[in-house]
């Protein structure tokens, strides 16, 4: 069994701990965890996250997120005959490319660096001088950026047509646009807007492989057994659109929480991705990824820390 655990739960896992008795659970987990046979994965979204937050402004929050950096580094490497090993889950975009064309894609040697900047900033290889840490450290943001930029794009595209070409996030509010609001619900419920949300991701995959296609009969049964495979993910996709639906102005702006729900969707292909037919489970203490898994008949892929804990027998 492999076991990914969200960027939350390593922060819930060190929260209000001293070094000494976080050594200890680490400790407790990695002997409990080989004990089952149980692997603990690099999930790469994660790590990146946490990256992000390493020199945050907030005392409590770069804390929080060095601790849980180290922790998620520990728990998923490796060290044999000097050299680290980790089982690497990786992010959306590789896992697509992987899906639809059995090869990975061009970014695959930039999340690389990611790993060895996390290994780095734990202290499992030295820093010198010339790694520049404080710029990877912004460029791994950056990226973190990128990927729900992407997705946002998808939606501010789907604004404009229905809008004359306009981009307006609170397009849906207010009374005069009951029946336009009305139908794009009525559109969302029904999985339509879904279907289009599949084709995008798909349509991103080709972009990125570099490979062409035509929308054809062929076309149409890869979306489809695409929402059958990664049906979760989409349902997580729909509380987006489902707050754009409802009018939330906020969500225009990138730094909005509620469009980390990307970054969560990228755990969950790496949940449902696993062509060794392994059995891979998420941590999570977010209520809706868990019903999302539920909705789809993927009952028991998506569990709390407490569940967790209960698996290894802590």
């Amino acid at each position: 069994m492999r076991i990914i655990l969200d960027t939350n739960i390593y922060r819930n896992l060190i929260r209000d701990k001293t070094p000494e008795e976080i050594e200890a659970l680490q400790k407790e987990i990695i002997d409990a965890a080989k004990a089952k046979s149980i692997i603990i994965t690099f999930p790469i979204i994660p790590a990146m996250e946490l990256i992000n937050h390493y020199n945050d402004a907030h005392p409590i929050e770069k804390d929080e997120c060095r601790k849980g950096l180290t922790l998620l580094v520990n728990l998923s490497t490796e060290k044999a005959n000097n050299k680290l090993h980790v089982k690497f889950t990786p992010p959306m975009d590789v896992i697509l490319g992987n899906y639809l064309f059995g090869k990975e894609e061009d970014f695959l040697e930039m999340y690389s660096e990611a790993i060895t900047l996390a290994q780095k900033l734990v202290g499992n290889y030295p820093i010198s001088s010339e790694d520049n840490i404080d710029d990877a450290i912004e460029a791994v943001g950056d990226q973190l950026d990128f990927e729900k930029e992407m997705i946002r794009q998808n939606y501010e595209n789907y604004i404009k047509s229905i809008n004359e070409g306009n981009v307006d996030w609170a397009y849906f509010e207010g009374k005069v646009k009951k029946e336009q609001r009305r139908k794009f619900l009525d559109s969302l419920r029904k999985g339509e807007l879904s279907f289009l949300v599949a084709q995008s991701m798909i349509d991103r995959a080709y972009f990125n492989a570099k490979e062409t296609y035509q929308k054809d009969e062929g076309f149409f049964r890869t979306v489809v057994k695409f929402m059958k495979d990664f049906c979760p993910a989409l349902v997580m996709n729909e509380l987006l659109l489902d707050n754009i639906g409802n009018g939330v102005i906020a969500i225009s702006d990138l730094k909005d929480k509620r469009w980390n729900t990307i970054l969560d969707i990228s755990l969950i292909f790496g949940t449902l991705y696993n062509p060794q037919g392994e059995d891979v489970v998420l941590v999570t203490e977010d209520q809706s990824i868990i019903d999302s898994f539920n909705k789809c008949g993927f009952d028991g892929k998506a569990i709390k820390l407490t569940d967790f804990l209960a698996l290894l027998g802590l």
